[in-house]
Order: C-alpha cells, then structure tokens, then sequence
C-alpha cells in the first residue's frame, strides 16, 4: 500500500490558520541549517497564518519519523486541535521513506490536516523564452 499527502496550496490555507512549523534537519549542518526554519516562519507571517508551536528534529532527514520527538508532538498538536496543520521547509522533512509517506497520507485523510510548505504551488503554464532581438 502505498499514498501520499495532499499538499495544500498557500491560496488554500485561510488566512490567521494556525499551523505547527516542523523541520526535520541533519545536525551536522549545525546552525547553518536553522535558516530554513527562520526562512519558513517568515512565508507564514508573510501569508498572514501564526505559527503557534515550532518542533524541529535533528536527525537524518532520510531515515524515519518513528523515532523523532518533534514529529510526534507536530502530530500531536494538529490532533488535539491547536492547529490546522503543518508547514514545513521542504515536503521531504515530513517523511522520505515509503511508509512515513503512507502513514502521513493516513494521518492526513483521518484528521483532514493541511500540508504546506513556501514551494506548495509550481507554475505549470510552459515558460515564456526572453529572446534578444538581433540589432
């Protein structure tokens, strides 16, 4: 069995929405890598949501969400109703692996969580060439 979590587009996420800012970051980029976090709490701010509890993990951003506290109580948090979901740097933080992607994808259908990150929506129109015109 396999799925995959809906990522919610900014102009899908109401404004004031409440959201838990989770990060999975290696920590063997040390502080180098709280830019990220840093970067995302401000898209939040910018879209007009509040970013009412912050979890961040350091460990292996490919290995497993199973045993990363911080994910745990990101879930947590959207369960018990202190927010409507979770903003995240990057999708890949949430899980990497095919079960945690399967187990989001569950989480996400039971709780009805909103999934977004500041990459959420990719233009798909074909891209328009600038060309210099010959003089």
């Amino acid at each position: 069995m396999s799925g995959s979590a809906r990522q919610t587009a900014p102009h899908e996420v109401p404004p004031g929405a409440r959201l838990v800012l989770y990060a999975c970051l290696p920590a063997s980029l040390g502080e180098i890598a709280d830019h990220s976090v840093a970067s995302t709490r401000q898209y939040v701010a910018d879209a007009g949501w509040e970013a009412v509890e912050t979890y961040v993990d350091r460990a292996p951003p490919f290995e497993s969400r199973a045993l990363c506290e911080g994910w745990h109580n990101a879930l947590a948090a959207v369960e018990q109703g202190r927010a409507a979901g979770i903003v995240t740097p990057l999708l890949v933080m949430l899980g990497h692996l095919e079960e945690d992607k399967t187990n989001l994808a569950a989480w996400q259908a039971r709780t009805g969580a909103l999934i977004t990150t500041p990459w959420a929506v990719v233009d798909a129109t074909v891209p328009t060439l600038l060309r210099r015109t010959a003089a």
